[in-house]
């Protein structure tokens, strides 16, 4: 009713007023409802009560003069209709009213448009703290899982080192080797194109017991083998570490949620072997997955850093992580159990929080579990809910659809 260009009010037969918008205020003045109105001049109110209905309903139509006896301030066509014993009366405003009702209304249209403006510079300035949010998260999960490879590699270098070692002391022992048949070779020419066959063959006698040709060529054979064993241990961790970070795979993909786990435990087998940590895998038959293999990958390696550290708190050196996997109606669900120290019901309600931790500082990031958290709820759908019991153990379990809704 206020925002409309007439005046509307409605009247007792005596005047008093019993409604009135916006444009009848400003012309009853003073006069508001349940007061005298201002003076309705012509016609007046008595005047109007007294009259009858028309064949369109009202009761009077044309020209309302509202004022005092000493001016008449307003003067706008209108009508009257009843309305019960009441008067309703519709105005028009005069020219000057409604240049000022316009004048408010394009006003408020600037002010919309200067509104819409800042709501778009606003949009845009959240989409670009948007994407600075993405790049920050996107640098915090390559750093939490570049923390979580430093953990490991100490293990990771013993266990390239050990074949590296001996394939080194194998190539040295063939070196050698190689040295004193290439002498004897030479001995051997030298007699052939010197001497008679009876010395020839004499020489090719001695030689064969200095050098101990027999020996060698079996010596050699153990070495080609063992360096070759060697060898094949450094490229099996290599394609380990590759499957881990999935360099060389598209970031969804049909994937084999037990190769992804077990090129894992490859990388985090030396640290669990290192603190007397025993794996066991009670793994059914699962589908393949359309999943993001890299991410699952850093979120199996969190859980198992976790368990390790739990383990250890506990001081015990017969520790134990059983992984389970089973298919579920329109999931697969993988359970991490250990025995290490537990959680009190305080922290496990915190663990998913950013940053928390409760490692000593400079030991902990606090954001493992969060990024797991995101890696399995936000970017497959799933979820990672966590039991425990203090002095017991914990359990962590994670659930994936079988179809990625992404």
């Amino acid at each position: 009713m206020d925002a409309t260009a007439l005046a509307i009010g409605v009247f007792a037969p005596d005047g008093a007023t019993r409604l009135a918008n916006r444009g009848m205020r400003r012309l009853l003045g003073a006069g508001g409802p349940g007061r005298a109105s201002a003076r309705l001049l012509s016609p007046g109110f008595a005047q109007l009560a007294a009259a009858r209905a028309r064949g369109d309903g009202s009761i009077y139509r044309g020209i309302l003069n509202f004022g005092d006896l000493r001016s008449i301030a307003h003067s706008l066509r209108g009508e009257v209709r009843r309305l019960g014993d009441d008067l309703l009366i519709l105005a028009e405003f005069d020219v000057v009213e409604l240049e000022r009702v316009l004048g408010e209304v394009s006003a408020l249209n600037s002010k919309i448009t200067n509104l819409q403006r800042r709501l778009v510079s606003e949009q845009r300035a959240l989409e670009r703290s948007l994407d600075e949010l993405r790049a920050t998260q996107s640098m915090l999960v390559h750093s939490e899982k570049m923390n979580a490879l430093g953990k490991l590699a100490a293990g990771m270098a013993h266990e390239i080192n050990n074949p590296l070692a001996f394939v080194r002391s194998n190539v040295h022992t063939l070196g050698a080797s190689f040295a004193r048949l290439l002498v004897a070779y030479e001995a051997l020419d030298g007699a052939a194109l010197g001497g008679g066959a009876g010395d020839v063959a004499a020489l090719a006698g001695g030689l064969r017991e200095d050098i101990d040709l027999e020996f060698l060529r079996e010596d050699t054979d153990d070495l080609v083998k063992g360096t070759l064993g060697g060898l094949a241990r450094v490229q099996k961790i290599v394609e380990d570490l590759r499957t881990f970070a999935r360099l060389d795979h598209a970031e969804v993909e049909l994937s084999d949620l037990r190769e992804s786990l077990e090129s894992t435990l490859a990388i985090a087998g030396p640290t669990l072997k290192s603190i007397g940590v025993q794996v066991t895998l009670e793994w059914g038959e699962l589908p393949r997955l359309r999943c993001k293999p890299g991410e699952l990958s850093q979120v199996f390696l969190n859980l198992l850093i976790n368990a390790a550290q739990a383990v250890e708190c506990r001081g015990k050196g017969n520790g134990r992580v059983v992984i389970r996997a089973r298919e579920e109606e329109g999931c697969v669900a993988l359970e991490f159990e250990d025995n290490g120290a537990g959680m009190t019901p305080d922290v496990l309600g915190r663990i998913f929080d950013p940053f928390f931790t409760t490692k000593p500082v400079g030991q902990g990031t606090g954001l493992g579990l969060t990024i797991s958290h995101k890696i399995v709820v936000d970017q497959h759908g799933g979820t990672l809910s966590a039991r425990s019991t203090p002095g017991v153990g914990s359990t962590f379990t994670i659930t994936l659809p079988k179809e990625l809704d992404r």
